[in-house]
């Protein structure tokens, strides 16, 4: 028979006169699973509980420190905070995240010894965030360069390694944010042969960076310049399922640059998922005529700063539908100003567009445009897409909020006499935001 009864306190279950602590009991990783969820303040406060948790959150391997978990008690004294509990910390650390916005660039120093006592103690995952404007660019130091990193994320940071680096041999995703590659010739070409993730943005000195990454699987370069990055490398990246490359104006006499080889293209055949600007919806120079190479593995087509106007942009995209087969979805991120000669909603319905791709959507089930402004072009390009694709299940139609609300409601009696050639397919018509569900669906 168990003998249950309540100890003096009123609170506290026993058993045989024997403690009930499941939570104790819980294997330690479970437990830091559990810290996880809360602040390191927090975590640091159940060291209270028992004698039994006095070091557990001082082994957890898994550090953040962003800077809303500080109090503004404690945002003067931030590297101190870092500095007390990271070199009181025993074990490894396999994950460190630090949003040092908030830390003066006298005091990178400080920094340059969390990443040495890291890099002596496993550390796997490195996360360095600068993201506050104005703030002066981290220069990583050079030993971050000889440690075995299988995540690296970084922001507004200064990526200068020594001449003995080669590349990151065991990294597998890489994400940095205006950081800036200052290179010579010996740290040019990088070897990481386990990358599968490459994303850059805003970042600058890529001109004559070259990385060798034959298991990648997505790369994805926002507004990084022109001159950016050599692609050439990338062509043994046979696996390749996601490529994204969108830049912002580009001048005239520039824009022959911006072509995609096509060659590069053919080199992916898994390719799934394409992102382009509207500076690279190019496959040719002017009045060539060159087609898109085929990409029967396309399911994700998403255009940003697009222009249903533009026939070199139309051109582009007529090529890219009639190469892809088994497109599903279609995405286009509009020019946020609408022509001021097209404020008139004016579709007749007997107009019928032809843009040589009858019969090539047969698998689309999804059109988003956002920023739509109802223009005589948009809604030209619905009205096909709504009249041709037989498995449309949604037309989804984010308003620029400059479209004033009567101009809205005028445009959406137009969309609604569309004819449909799905039975099933729905019209999704609201406001657009950043923060819509619909804000990104590929």
């Amino acid at each position: 028979m168990i003998r249950m009864v309540m100890a003096d306190s009123g609170n506290i279950l026993a058993i045989r006169g024997k403690k009930l602590d499941r939570l104790t009991d819980l294997p330690i990783n479970i437990i830091h699973q559990i810290q996880d969820c809360i602040s390191v303040q927090d975590a640091a406060k159940m060291s209270f509980l028992s004698r039994a948790w006095r070091y557990i959150w001082a082994s957890n391997p898994r550090l953040v420190f962003y800077t809303g978990v500080f109090t503004e008690k404690l945002l003067s004294r931030t590297a101190d905070v870092i500095s007390t509990i990271l070199f009181q910390h025993h074990g490894s650390v396999k994950t460190f995240l630090v949003d040092i916005s908030l830390i003066h660039s006298s005091q990178h120093p400080v920094v340059d010894r969390w990443i040495l006592f890291l890099s002596r103690n496993g550390l796997m995952d490195l996360s360095v965030l600068n993201e506050k404007s104005g703030n002066t660019p981290y220069k990583l130091p050079s030993y971050v360069y000889n440690v075995e990193l299988e995540h690296l994320v970084l922001s507004n940071c200064i990526f200068r390694p020594p001449c003995s680096f080669r590349g990151f041999h065991k990294l597998r995703k890489i994400q940095l944010t205006r950081v800036s590659f200052e290179l010579d010739v010996a740290t040019s070409s990088l070897w990481m042969p386990s990358l599968e993730t490459l994303q850059f943005i805003h970042c600058s000195g890529l001109r004559f960076l070259n990385i060798y990454a034959p298991k990648l699987l997505y790369l994805h370069l926002i507004r990084c310049g022109i001159d950016a990055l050599n692609l050439g490398p990338f062509m043994v990246c046979s696996k390749l399922k996601m490529f994204g490359l969108v830049e912002q104006e580009v001048s005239l006499n520039r824009q022959d640059k911006t072509m995609i080889p096509t060659d590069i293209l053919h080199s992916w055949p898994n390719l799934n998922r394409l992102i382009l600007g509207k500076c690279f919806l190019k496959f040719s120079p002017s009045g060539t005529g060159v087609d898109c190479p085929p990409m029967r593995q396309l399911k994700g087509l998403h255009l940003t700063n697009y222009d249903f106007d533009s026939e070199d942009q139309m051109f582009a995209l007529a090529s890219i539908l009639r190469n892809s087969p088994n497109l599903e979805i279609i995405s286009f991120h509009m020019l946020s100003q609408r022509k001021k000669d097209d404020m008139e909603v004016d579709v007749n319905s007997s107009q019928k567009p032809d843009y040589g791709i009858q019969q090539l959507l047969n698998n689309l089930r999804i059109l988003q445009i956002s920023r739509f402004h109802g223009s005589r072009a948009e809604l030209l390009f619905i009205k096909f897409i709504l009249a041709s694709v037989p498995l449309l299940q949604k037309a989804i139609l984010l308003v620029e909020t400059s479209v004033c609300e009567s101009l809205s409601l005028k445009i959406s009696k137009v969309l609604m006499r569309f004819p449909r050639a799905s039975p099933k397919s729905e019209i999704i018509y609201e406001p657009w935001s950043e923060r819509s569900k619909y804000s990104i669906l590929i």
